[in-house]
């Protein structure tokens, strides 16, 4: 009767592997703790240089949400990195910044970011986008196979 009942159970959904760049710890913990609650894996970076290793790494990290500001390569840096890769997944990138001028959201997206929030930004925000990002990387996996 187990093993019926055990093949009757649904599968978790995958839960997707999150890099995070962000060197201040509060602000580190909290995006993690908001992360795992909403079913993602968070993967934490206190520098630009351990993200970039960490996403050369694991070909897993599917999102990345990069402070701008952050010591050794910056979050902009990480990104046009990853943009320049010829293999491996795609990452949808959102930069997280206090910065917060058109011209940088512009220079931000135009440099490879998916999206852009301004920090202080409200969870709900971060976990709408967060979704548009999945929906983006499901359809890529869609039109893959």
């Amino acid at each position: 009767m187990k093993e019926k009942e055990a093949a009757q159970t649904p599968k978790a959904p995958k839960r997707h592997k999150i890099l995070v760049a962000e060197d201040n710890p509060v602000v580190r913990k909290g995006l993690n703790n908001f992360l795992v609650k909403w079913g993602y894996e968070p993967i934490e970076a206190d520098n630009g240089d351990t993200a970039w290793n960490t996403l050369e790494t694991d070909p897993g990290i599917s999102l990345a949400i990069l402070d701008w500001n952050i010591p050794g390569l910056s979050g902009m840096q990480v990104c046009q990195r990853i943009r320049m890769r010829t293999d491996g997944p795609y990452v949808y990138i959102v930069i997280f910044s206090a910065r917060s001028s058109i011209e940088e959201q512009v220079l931000a997206l135009e440099g490879g970011a998916d999206d852009y929030l301004v920090k202080p930004a409200k969870p709900s925000l971060l976990r709408a986008r967060l979704g548009v990002g999945l929906r983006i990387l499901n359809l890529l996996a869609g039109s893959a196979k």
